[in-house]
């Protein structure tokens, strides 16, 4: 009985084998789906003038039985744009505010079409090749505004908004103490005899003196109205002017690039990718 069941599991196991080899649909060669063309491209530069064109060499073959039908460039845009403004009175901190972002203005699209040419094959490659070239546009040039030494209140507002320098002076009144006045206040001339507006009081962990405003009728150090009205007519300008170099503490800058593609189409409409550059324009 043992040997006998011993027998039939032998059987069973071999079966199983032969079933598995049996009904498997598919071997290591099998390629699935139709291959798309090979696509190998270089642009000669990955930095260029806005509103240039953009040389390239391109090769570029099939294993199909489809024949290529053409060639065509894509690409989108990306903004890269940067601010910054200081405001270089402060004396007992630093004031700055910058933004850095970066968006996509706009989505690939196909920028030049390619017709194919069955006589730019070269054997030594073994691949189509060509040179052309695809355009840009002079509408993504770069802007600069950094450091001028005269201000100019129509590119502050295109550049950062119109709300942007009544913001900036609020944010930056609310953070001011006493020798921060007394530095900015002095420097523009606004003021004679600052000490008028403020108290001195001792330090016991520094043994020095510090700078602070006098009291209000309830007991608290508030900035007297007499600087704060001051303070309301004061003109952006002069609150960001650095009186050591006599420019003016604003960067801008606005810039472009590109992500370019090459895609080989058959006449199928397959098509094959090659590998994406990044351009930037100037």
């Amino acid at each position: 009985m043992r040997t006998k069941y011993k027998l039939i599991f032998l059987m069973a196991i071999s079966l199983q084998f032969i079933a598995c080899e049996k009904h498997d649909m598919m071997d290591d060669d099998v390629i699935v789906g139709q291959m798309a063309p090979q696509v190998y491209w270089e642009p000669a530069s990955s930095t260029v003038k806005a509103g240039e064109n953009v040389p390239f060499n391109v090769q570029y073959y099939t294993t199909s039985t489809e024949d290529i039908d053409h060639l065509e460039v894509w690409y989108n845009i990306v903004e890269d744009e940067t601010k910054a403004v200081s405001s270089p009175w402060m004396s007992t901190f630093t004031y700055s505010v910058t933004s850095n972002k970066s968006l996509e203005k706009r989505i690939s699209q196909k920028i030049s079409e390619y017709a194919h040419h069955p006589n730019s094959w070269n054997d030594s490659v073994r691949a189509f090749m060509f040179k052309s070239t695809f355009p840009t546009s002079n509408t993504l040039a770069s802007v600069t505004w950094t450091k001028p030494a005269t201000f100019d209140n129509e590119k502050m507002i295109k550049y950062f908004g119109n709300s942007y320098m009544t913001q900036f002076k609020d944010s930056l009144f609310k953070l001011m103490k006493p020798k921060d006045f007394q530095k900015m206040y002095l420097g523009l001339n606004l003021l004679d005899n600052f000490k008028a507006y403020i108290d001195s009081v001792k330090n016991e962990n520094t043994g020095g003196w510090d700078y602070v405003f006098p009291k209000d009728s309830q007991g608290n150090r508030t900035t007297p109205k007499v600087l704060v009205d001051i303070y309301s007519t004061i003109p952006f300008s002069d609150i960001i002017f650095n009186k050591t170099t006599n420019v003016y503490d604003v960067d801008y800058s606005r810039s472009y690039r590109i992500n370019a593609n090459m895609k080989a189409f058959d006449k199928k409409g397959v098509a094959g990718l090659g590998i994406v550059k990044e351009i930037s324009l100037n």
